[in-house]
């Protein structure tokens, strides 16, 4: 698996095979986070992957399937995505006596390559990415109902800092 940032020719790619698929399986595990109906989200995530591809504050890593020769030939699933992790470099604000954060955006394994360490090799890289900007520290937020993803980050070291809570209204 090679894991490297993505491009440009890639986001139709990204939108339908991972970011899709990631919406809706956030969105059974809550229904907070399920699409809307009425809106031509397709489009909507066209637009806002493509304008991140040249953001200089923003990188979204893939992990794409290596070319592996077998008796029966070349891997059909060479130059796949596998998965996704798009971090973003927030600045702390000027009260804080703390210095910029990677911010762990989104992070999506498709399901077929789960279980290879797809997740860890994206999120490594997305800490490589912070630590070359400068940041101190990655931070991410995780459905509470995720346990496989908390599982993943717990054992990488992410440990709990903040609880969010809402309510409706």
């Amino acid at each position: 698996m090679q894991i490297r940032p993505l491009r440009a020719d890639e986001v139709d790619a990204l939108v339908d095979d991972l970011w899709l698929p990631f919406a809706e399986e956030m969105g059974d595990i809550d229904d907070y986070d399920a699409l809307a109906e009425d809106a031509d989200v397709r489009a909507e995530a066209l637009d806002y992957r493509t304008e991140q591809v040249d953001a200089e504050d923003t990188r979204t890593f893939v992990a794409v399937a290596a070319a592996e020769e077998s008796d029966s030939g070349p891997n059909p699933d060479e130059g796949s995505l596998a998965g996704y992790v798009t971090v973003v470099d927030s600045e702390s604000p000027p009260v804080f006596a703390r210095g910029s954060v990677a911010k762990v955006k989104d992070l999506y394994v498709a399901p077929a390559a789960r279980g290879e360490g797809v997740g860890t090799e994206l999120l490594e890289r997305a800490h490589e990415w912070g630590r070359d900007r400068g940041c101190e520290r990655t931070a991410l937020s995780v459905h509470a109902d995720n346990d496989a993803a908390r599982s993943c980050y717990e054992s990488m070291g992410y440990e709990t800092r903040y609880l969010k809570l809402d309510r409706p209204l």
